[in-house]
């Protein structure tokens, strides 16, 4: 059996590559928006998701997860013997959480024994944090392959009668291998918390609830003053960085949030219309899509929500 000490060996550990399960099964948003007497106008320009992927009666986040790891699979020539960590990032978890999520993932796919599980129950700003805790876990253990998975379904939460949270949400699963062989590594980070604020996103008698003016007014003040102070404390320039992903909302509050950040709008993509709101997995949602673009040598993540929490991490190409 394998034995954990701590190492000091340093590997250049990092994002090598991403995977992406979105659920087949979809919501027509313009139908359910009719439903609650909203027009299509709001539902499009406000919300800006025309459809919802939901995970089937049947699917769990073991089985969601599993099929983000096939894809995994076909992209990389990642050896499943050789993983030593797996994370899953879930305020949703199967069987109630107990046991944890991760070792039922851990199961799933088959992965070695001798393999580190565990689960972190954070949201929107769960990708951010999960990088920065699951690549600082395996650098102390001299681990050099990882997997960290996001996925929350909260349309397993939702009121039904609640047309803020119901139009909004969709499910999705993402995997990201965390390896020597990295395609982007982490520069610098910011963290912060405002849990005398965490009622504006909760869950109250079994469902979701938004206050949605509240976690408007934190992503348009507080997010782009943390972006800002990133940018200036890594020593970098608004102009040097290629791509911005924002953890994807809604978009009319995305849209208002880049446009406190002067001069990024054309590299800070606004994608939920076939997704709408993933939680932990939007950010890997989009990071999958760009990951393998010319050109991409700078990137700048910022997840927000459920906590009040909200993380900024510039991630760069390896030296």
């Amino acid at each position: 059996m394998q034995v954990f000490s701590m190492s000091d060996t340093k590997f250049n550990l990092g994002i090598q590559d991403v995977a992406v399960y979105i659920p087949s099964t979809r919501i027509d948003n313009l139908a359910q928006g009719s439903q609650y007497e909203t027009d299509s106008d709001f539902v499009l320009e406000k919300i800006g998701v025309r459809e919802l992927p939901r995970l089937g009666e049947d699917e769990t986040v073991t089985m969601a997860c599993k099929q983000a790891f096939a894809r995994l699979l076909e992209k990389t020539a990642l050896d499943p013997n050789e993983i030593e960590c797996i994370v899953v990032c879930t305020q949703t978890p199967d069987m109630g959480g107990i046991p944890h999520t991760s070792a039922l993932v851990h199961a799933a796919i088959s992965a070695p024994e001798a393999s580190a599980c565990f689960d972190i129950g954070l949201g929107c700003s769960g990708y951010v944090y999960c990088l920065q805790v699951v690549t600082s876990f395996m650098q102390m253990h001299g681990m050099r392959k990882g997997l960290l998975f996001t996925c929350d379904p909260y349309s397993r939460i939702l009121d039904a009668n609640d047309k803020n949270t119901s139009l909004l949400f969709g499910d999705a699963a993402t995997v990201t291998l965390i390896s020597d062989a990295p395609k982007f590594v982490s520069k610098s980070v910011k963290f912060a918390t405002r849990g005398s604020a965490a009622e504006a996103l909760t869950k109250k008698s079994g469902n979701l609830y938004m206050n949605g003016r509240a976690v408007f007014n934190f992503a348009l003040t507080d997010v782009p003053k943390q972006i800002s102070e990133l940018i200036d404390a890594s020593g970098m320039s608004k102009e040097q960085i290629d791509l911005f992903l924002l953890h994807q909302g809604s978009k009319f509050m995305l849209e208002n949030t880049i446009k406190r950040i002067d001069g990024i709008a054309d590299r800070a993509p606004v994608d939920l219309e076939l997704t709408g709101n993933t939680v932990s997995s939007s950010i890997p949602v989009l990071l999958e899509k760009h990951l393998g673009k010319d050109g991409l040598n700078t990137i700048l993540m910022s997840g927000f929500g459920v906590g009040l929490s909200w993380a900024s991490a510039i991630y760069t190409k390896p030296e």
